[in-house]
């Protein structure tokens, strides 16, 4: 699985309805993933990012990729 900063959650699962459904009746979407997943290009779309409200990721984001996550409306957190 990965991150693609330009279209959102990505992954190798052709079995991604449960995400979309679980993201449309969620009041909040809360991603959690390592920095080194995120800019990791995975064939199939998950989440877009107009459908995530925050990001948590470990400290080692680079600040170019924390932009641009910002840029698409996603709060970033980092711990």
């Amino acid at each position: 699985d990965g991150i693609d900063l330009e279209r959102g959650t990505t992954t190798f699962n052709e079995l991604i309805g449960l995400s979309q459904v679980m993201a449309e009746v969620s009041r909040e979407v809360i991603v959690m993933v390592e920095s080194q997943k995120i800019g990791r290009k995975m064939p199939n779309l998950e989440l877009t990012w107009q459908q995530i409200d925050v990001l948590i990721t470990d400290d080692q984001l680079a600040a170019d990729m924390r932009a641009l996550i910002e840029k698409q409306g996603v709060e970033v957190l980092t711990a």
